[in-house]
């Protein structure tokens, strides 16, 4: 009975009511999210959130906020506006610092940006745990603070990542790595594990249960990761995550992938039509009509 009432509290946003019959027993988490233009929404969304449940159901033992580097509105990669808490030259101390990933053509950009490594840098000792979400973790190794320690990020990226950071060792078919005051995740959802690990760790896997059956999520550390479509290999200036200088002469017609198996074709009315797999194919072929104007 005392769960169902969690799971209610929780969907009603009244948890702080139950919450009073939780003790206070440890310190107030601060948690700061960054924002920052063109940052992928999941990637902020679901930390924040996971934590923000965790402060309901724990009477208020974690504090949620936000920063930026500027004053103003933040957009996200899809131009939603979010209003920051705090320039990162006012905001609170925090205990844990979460960075989200964005698209690669940002990400690239953010790298070079000698602003954002030092926040990061300035943080990675005095906050307990600095956690990347996604391609966040290329901002973590642009700083430096992965030289020596295991590290992944999203699986479309993987192999770039290990590359281009070489003093690191690449994990994958995870969600989340684990290297005590330093967490990497994989692609967007995988931040909801990271943070719920964060939870478990300083809450318990009781409170950490709670919050995850509150989001009806599953949370997993473990993972087949997904393989990229046929024909699709990541390029830094020609790919889905940067969507420059991409040549779409051979797209799919029928589902858009920019990038196809050009063994998979067929000619209709004198031209030659590329496909990302057989079932695009058989669609096209069913009724070529449809996609072909």
């Amino acid at each position: 009975m005392r769960q169902l009432f969690v799971f209610i509290s929780l969907i009603w946003g009244t948890g702080a009511v139950f919450a009073q019959n939780i003790p206070a027993e440890k310190p107030v988490i601060k948690v700061a999210v960054l924002a920052y233009d063109g940052m992928e929404l999941q990637d902020f969304a679901g930390p924040a959130d996971v934590f923000i449940k965790a402060g309901s159901v724990t009477r208020g033992q974690y504090q949620v906020y936000t920063v930026a580097f500027k004053p103003g509105m933040v957009f996200t990669d899809g131009h939603i506006g979010i209003q920051p808490d705090y320039q990162i030259s006012n905001m609170p101390k925090p205990d844990v610092l979460v960075i989200p990933g964005a698209g690669m053509k940002v990400i690239d950009s953010l790298r070079e940006d000698s602003a954002m490594c030092s926040f990061i840098r300035q943080y990675k000792d005095s906050v307990a745990v600095t956690m990347s979400v996604c391609t966040g973790a290329y901002l973590l190794g642009a700083a430096g603070i992965l030289d020596h320690h295991k590290a992944t990020t999203h699986f479309f990226v993987a192999d770039d990542f290990g590359e281009t950071f070489p003093n690191l060792t690449l994990v994958k078919e995870v969600r989340y790595v684990d290297e005590g005051n330093i967490i990497t995740t994989s692609g967007v959802t995988s931040g909801i594990d990271g943070a719920l690990h964060l939870v478990e760790r300083y809450s318990g896997d009781r409170m950490s249960s709670m919050v995850a059956r509150g989001m009806q999520y599953y949370p997993h550390r473990e993972e087949a990761w997904p393989l990229p479509g046929a024909g699709m290999k990541f390029q830094r200036d020609a790919h889905p995550m940067n969507m420059n200088n991409l040549d779409t002469s051979a797209s799919d017609v029928v589902c858009g992938m920019p990038m196809v198996d050009k063994k998979i074709n067929t000619e209709y009315k004198g031209k030659t039509y590329y496909f990302c797999s057989e079932t695009c194919k058989k669609n096209f072929l069913k009724n070529p009509g449809k996609y072909i104007k």
